[in-house]
């Protein structure tokens, strides 16, 4: 198997320089951030009975896989390979999802490359009128935190990643549809034509549909990214440990403010922003303090149905013989409730907890991976 990681545009002169003697009943596979070309490429230059399968893992390279989606672009060329990439990935808690290089560029376009003009565009205005952001921070609301950290998520990534992703057909059509509509908006309003606003309003909100669903979702995501940082100002005063930079801390908590927290330690006060800690339960802060064997943390992600409470799950499982701690992250979905749940376990003997853990979330009739 050879697989080409490179830049889009360099996809078809590598191609070109490896496949030719590559041998029959032998794989390429790319994985581009765009499908139709590159996948045309390597069928271009692959020799006969070559198999070709375009792959594209739907998440950043730091990140962890399990329960994330990779997309497989088969080819009238990947008949005995493609069941065996599919259930490796799949065995390993991917979510594999087939389609065809047209139907990844159409949707990736909507995905990706509309989400990202959109930020960028955000960032340029921003930039333009010389906005505070720390000053404009000091007056947000949760949804403007939120959209302003995705802004900063957006804006670190690579620039000529992106500039590449922009260069579908797909792409220009919706950076067109996006400006025209943004032109047709501002008009409006320069115009003092609310009412045709408020018509596009709610226009907009008819097309996209469950509009009451998506405010319940996103209220989890909002309520889950307070709920750490709220507990800390509750422990005010109180002993709490912490994994900080993969180290772990304990100290009592003197002063919690808006962005960050006093923790007294035995070798001093340590001044912490919320982000940049993972509250350690108190089973884990005995340990530490008693000086006993270290742990070690393991992921697992649930799929829980909507309406469920991953807090009772995390109760269930912080009850688990040999688990010190368990923490939980929300991620998101549409239908359902993806929970990657964080449980730290001693070192020696840590898969043996976690087959425990494992036959608690199955028992219960959970999907985990």
């Amino acid at each position: 198997i050879i697989v080409l990681s490179v830049p889009i545009d360099a996809v078809d002169g590598v191609a070109a320089q490896v496949a030719p003697g590559m041998k029959p009943g032998s794989l390429l596979m790319d994985l581009s951030s765009l499908k139709k070309k590159p996948v045309e490429a390597m069928l271009r230059h692959a020799p006969p009975g070559v198999e070709v399968i375009g792959a594209r893992p739907l998440f950043a390279p730091d990140s962890d896989g399990r329960g994330r989606t990779l997309v497989l672009v088969p080819t009238g060329r990947s008949g005995r390979w493609l069941p065996v990439i599919r259930d490796l990935f799949q065995n390993a808690g991917f979510n594999v999802l087939e389609a065809t290089a047209e139907q990844h560029d159409e949707n990736m376009a909507v995905v990706q490359g509309l989400t990202h003009f959109m930020y960028v565009a955000m960032g340029r205005a921003l930039e333009a009128k010389n906005v505070d952001l720390a000053e404009a921070s000091a007056f947000q609301t949760p949804v403007y935190g939120i959209t302003k950290e995705l802004l900063g998520r957006v804006l670190a990534q690579s620039p000529e990643l992106y500039a590449l992703i922009q260069s579908s057909e797909p792409a220009e059509e919706l950076r067109r549809a996006f400006v025209s509509a943004c032109q047709e908006l501002a008009s409006e309003l320069d115009a003092g034509n609310l009412e045709g606003f408020i018509r596009d309003f709610k226009a907009a909100r008819r097309y996209y549909g469950d509009t009451e669903g998506a405010k319940k979702r996103s209220e989890r995501i909002l309520r889950s990214e307070m709920e750490p940082r709220v507990s800390i100002m509750d422990a005010a005063g109180k002993e709490r440990a912490f994994d900080v930079g993969g180290k772990a801390v304990y100290g009592i908590i003197k002063e919690a403010g808006a962005e960050s927290f006093i923790l007294e330690t035995a070798e001093g006060p340590r001044t912490l922003r919320y982000e940049d800690v993972f509250p350690i339960s108190g089973k884990a802060l005995e340990a530490l303090k008693a000086g006993t064997a270290p742990f070690v943390s393991r992921d697992i992600v649930v799929k829980m149905p909507v309406g469920a409470d991953p807090l009772v799950l995390k109760w269930l499982l912080s009850k688990v013989d040999g688990v010190r701690c368990v923490d939980f992250e929300l991620k998101d979905a549409m239908d359902f409730l993806l929970c990657r749940f964080t449980v730290s376990v001693p070192a020696d003997g840590a898969e043996e907890v976690l087959q425990r853990v494992l036959k608690t979330a199955w028992g219960l009739g959970l999907e985990v991976k």
